[in-house]
């Protein structure tokens, strides 16, 4: 199999490079919360990946410089989401914590599960037995207000 290109599943995880050549910028009037300057001067940055289309906008300060830093930063993880997928840093750290939560989870369920006690191993015929109990208990309770129903009716025989 000489010369077959590898799948991209088991290729090596591309290092996200941000050059200024492939980047547009752009500065927008900001709008929301922050008061007269965020509404009147341009602190909005508009970033633009040129080779792939991809972008990002960001007005998280109302200092210019911040928001391009933090613009920057953005767009480098979503490159990194695009080129790298499952292996990029986003989807590893979620991964990650999927993995950390069902582990957690069957923690959780064992010792929940080891913990019942008084319970047969069989389950179902724990639960039958509570069940004919608990009909039983139910056709005295019936019996009882059908008696009782009958004490409180005045006779047919005694009306005139």
């Amino acid at each position: 199999m000489q010369g077959a290109v590898p799948s991209r599943a088991f290729a090596a995880k591309l290092p996200i490079v941000l050059r200024e050549d492939d980047l547009e910028e752009s500065f927008v009037k900001g709008s929301g919360k922050g008061g007269q300057k965020i509404n009147k001067v341009r602190n909005n940055v508009f970033l633009k990946h040129i080779p792939t289309g991809l972008f990002v906008q960001c007005q998280k300060t109302r200092s210019l410089d911040d928001n391009r830093r933090v613009a920057r930063k953005l767009l480098a993880a979503k490159l990194d989401d695009h080129f790298n997928g499952a292996k990029s840093v986003r989807n590893q750290k979620i991964l990650k914590l999927q993995k950390k939560k069902a582990k957690k989870k069957a923690k959780s369920r064992q010792k929940h599960l080891g913990t019942a006690t008084g319970a047969p191993a069989n389950d179902d015929n724990y639960e039958d037995s509570d069940d004919d109990d608990d009909q039983d208990d139910d056709e005295e309770v019936d019996s009882e207000s059908e008696d009782e129903g009958e004490e409180d009716r005045p006779d047919e025989s005694r009306r005139p």
